[in-house]
């Protein structure tokens, strides 16, 4: 694997020659072209044994490069990872469905697109040493070795709060079974693919790519057999809805959850009433002694980022009501902090405060892995002029930007309406 030529395709030559470079210190070989166009062309001429590529390219794109593979004989066996910031559902989604292997999302770790490079060439290894047959079968193939789901007894449990997977991976082994865990959905992705797993309990709120994600990349016809639980602290119907078309079963996470996830591995494992018995129940045991306490409600955490104490009081008093935890920062830079930290459901900032305001924040928060996710709301009394107020737009829009931007003096109804989007706070009007 390590003699492995790798085709990066990348308009951006700084991140084609950072992948170089890194993939290079690891022992393969790598090419690289500049559009798809370039891209394609190298695959025609010398196949490498992988592709990396992104998706918004000049001349001609990654989906229309990934189709002209997937077309020729020549080329549609090379397998494609996906390296791209148009981390939309719907781009993941076709990608996928037009043939590529992996998809990574932009800014990436470099470890996680190895990790993903070497479970991809592995897998095209396997295939390798089957007879040569139609690339149905050959796909096919590539899965005969997964484990017997009738004696796998393997349960991949994924979650970003790690009070939670400690806990379910102490009960889950008490019942013996064998477990292995993620802190993120592309980690669930990777580690199911090398070793598929019986049973996955997925949070569906995890950084990298959320349990939804994970099921449509894994819920293949064409992959090992796998029963889904979704793990979840929301009850709305849309999420009802979406776990059931994955086939998936719903859990919410109150102080039922541990049961309902030892009745379902029950069923699905043939575990008899004694040994399940012997894992404890979560109503007498508040997850017993032995294991954190956790897999209850869990009560929303919200950093509030205000150089105005009062007005961070009164904020604070109200999220309190509702049940929510709270933090309180009073610059950009002790918010961030705390943040990495604390790791926030949500945050509500003051877009203009000493020693790093909004815009610093929102950079560095979206700039890290593990705060990219957490949903900021901006909130200023400050009137811009054209200029700032141009660059100020551009913070309130997009991946990169604030989900919500609100004028003092605050409409604190609206600011609740607003949060109960993103997290599970109850909102009621005053």
């Amino acid at each position: 694997m390590a003699e492995s030529r790798i085709l990066i395709v990348d308009d951006d030559r700084e991140i084609a020659r950072a992948i170089g470079l890194r993939l290079g210190k690891v022992g393969f070989k790598t090419v690289t072209a500049f559009d798809g166009q370039q891209g394609l062309a190298a695959a025609q001429s010398d196949p490498p044994d992988a592709i990396i590529m992104d998706l918004r390219m000049p001349v001609m794109d990654g989906f229309t490069m990934l189709e002209r593979l997937q077309n020729s004989v020549h080329t549609r066996n090379i397998p494609a990872i996906i390296l791209s910031a148009d981390a939309a559902d719907k781009a993941r989604l076709k990608a996928l469905r037009a043939g590529a292997t992996f998809f990574v999302e932009k800014p990436y770790k470099a470890q996680d697109l190895i990790d993903a490079l070497a479970t991809t060439l592995q897998r095209r290894e396997r295939a390798a040493t089957q007879p040569f047959e139609p690339r149905e079968r050959t796909t096919m193939a590539v899965t005969a070795s997964a484990p017997d789901p009738e004696t796998n007894r393997k349960v991949l449990i994924a979650d970003d709060d790690p009070a939670v997977v400690r806990a379910l991976s102490v009960r889950c082994k008490k019942l013996g079974l064998e477990v292995e865990t993620a802190e993120n959905g592309l980690q669930a992705i990777l580690k199911a693919s090398r070793n598929p797993p019986r049973l996955l309990i997925l949070d569906i709120n995890m950084p990298e790519a959320d349990g939804f994600r994970v099921c449509e990349w894994l819920l293949d016809p064409q992959r090992p057999p796998v029963d889904v639980v979704m793990l979840t602290g929301r009850d709305d119907s849309d999420t009802l809805v979406r776990c059931d078309s994955f086939g998936a079963f719903y859990v919410p996470k109150n102080h039922e959850t541990w049961d309902t996830i030892k009745s379902i591995m029950g069923e699905i494992l043939d575990i008899d009433e004694a040994t399940l018995e012997s894992a404890g129940s979560e109503r007498r045991s508040s997850f017993g002694g032995d294991a954190p306490a956790v897999v209850r409600e869990k009560r929303n955490k919200v950093l509030i980022v205000e150089d105005d104490a009062d007005l961070a009081r009164a904020l604070e008093r109200r999220l309190k009501k509702c049940g929510a935890e709270t933090l309180i920062a009073s610059n950009g830079i002790e918010a961030y902090r705390m943040a990495m930290k604390e790791l926030p459901d949500a945050i509500i900032a003051d877009y203009v405060m000493p020693e790093g305001g909004g815009h610093y924040l929102l950079w560095r928060l979206k700039s890290t892995e593990s705060t990219k996710h957490i949903p900021v709301i901006m909130i200023t009394g400050q009137t811009f002029e054209g200029g700032t107020e141009h660059s100020m737009g551009r913070d309130v829009v997009g991946r990169s930007g604030a989900v919500k931007f609100f004028r003092k003096p605050l409409d604190t109804d609206a600011l609740f309406r607003e949060l109960s989007q993103h997290t599970s706070i109850q909102y009621a009007p005053r």
